[in-house]
């Protein structure tokens, strides 16, 4: 087997080196030489088989950076999801940010993320709903009825934004800064979509409408996020996928709720409410998410600048889940639509999975470079 690719990418800046130097060249931090095969454990990294799946995901680890194909295992991934937990558990998975929760990077895990509470919270809020159906029914009133499809038609976003949050394993954003990050994100990339959209007439779902929506939706989204990674001074690719996901969440709770009253005033049924949730599994969470994380990517520690947005690292998943948003909406797929569906939610994911296995490999480097700035006595930064 030939011997993997070094990384020769700066953790500090971002900057490609030679694998032959020991410092960047760019900003003189010192460098460690990582291969994969140090950073990807036996679950997470395979050999390229030659199979579209493995060719996929191979693909889209080299734009982050790294190479080889990348095991997808949802069964290990969610293998948490049925165990036991107690409520302890899950407020330590909150309370996760502060100023005395954050651990230092030598304490931050490396290994695979098994998020669960997600689940949890999935769970309460559809029962939140169902208990609000039921109350609409013997109380006949249209304020109930509305607050069970509110409720209804966030449950997935709100609960994939906790995924997120659990999948952090910096553990250094609290749900406090998550919070306001979604409600106020959310509302903004509305707003700027709203705005961009004016200067279109294309209402229509066919390629070129369809094109459009997605292109302004999510440039409106990752601007917004971009934002947000500016004022936080986020620089690591777990944080970006957080980051996105808040505005992705905030984005994808409210267009929910608009779309639960028709423009003939009509308030949608519980059953409309929970299929426009069902379909929140893979939208503008997830597609945010990757988008922000491509961002921090490209961006490194290094402050956002016009460049960054045209680093091919980002425009390649951000084109991709424009790609995707399209293909989601177009009306020339409608004939197929639950299999367009499932198949754009593999993509969606697989990239997803992508992200956090890059993330992870981010990590391992970080704490190996700080071991080389420990043993230089220079100290380290996360």
């Amino acid at each position: 087997m030939e011997e993997k690719n070094k990384v020769i990418f700066c953790t500090n800046c971002g900057a490609k080196n030679s694998t032959e130097s020991k410092f960047c060249t760019k900003c003189g931090k010192a460098l460690a030489e990582v291969s994969d095969e140090e950073i990807d454990n036996d679950s997470e990294y395979v050999e390229t088989k030659g199979s579209m799946f493995d060719s996929a995901t191979s693909k889209l680890n080299s734009w982050t950076g790294g190479s080889g194909a990348v095991e997808v295992s949802w069964k290990d991934f969610f293998s948490e999801v049925f165990k036991s937990h107690t409520e302890d558990e899950a407020e330590d998975i909150f309370i996760a940010g502060t100023k005395d929760t954050t651990p230092s990077l030598d304490e931050v895990s490396n290994e695979e993320v098994h998020p669960w509470l997600f689940s949890r919270i999935l769970a309460v809020i559809i029962i939140a709903g169902i208990l609000l159906t039921v109350l609409t029914q013997l109380n006949q009133r249209t304020g109930d009825l509305i607050a069970a499809d509110v409720i209804i038609s966030i449950a997935v976003p709100m609960s994939a934004l906790v995924l997120f949050f659990e999948i952090n394993v910096f553990k250094n954003i609290s749900f406090y800064k998550i919070g306001k990050i979604m409600l106020l994100g959310g509302i903004l990339s509305l707003i700027v979509t709203i705005i961009l959209d004016s200067f279109t007439s294309i209402s229509a779902l066919n390629l070129i409408g369809s094109l459009l929506t997605g292109s302004i939706e999510e440039i409106s989204k990752v601007l917004i996020a971009a934002f947000f990674i500016q004022k936080l001074n986020i620089k690591r690719i777990f944080n970006g996928l957080l980051v996105g996901a808040a505005v992705g969440t905030g984005f994808s709770a409210f267009e929910n709720i608009q779309y639960i009253v028709a423009s003939t005033g009509q308030i949608a049924s519980f059953t409309d409410a929970f299929q426009r949730t069902l379909l929140s599994i893979s939208d503008h969470t997830e597609w945010c998410a990757i988008a922000t994380a491509a961002l921090i990517i490209a961006k490194g520690s290094q402050k956002l600048t016009t460049n960054t947005f045209m680093d091919l690292r980002f425009l390649k998943f951000l084109v991709l889940v424009i790609l995707i948003h399209t293909c989601w909406d177009w009306n020339f797929f409608d004939n197929y639509t639950y299999i367009r569906y499932a198949i754009l939610v593999v993509i969606t994911w697989v990239t997803v999975f992508v992200m956090v296995h890059a993330g992870l490999r981010e990590v391992k480097e970080l704490q190996l470079s700080f071991d080389v700035d420990l043993s230089t006595n220079k100290g380290g930064e996360v």
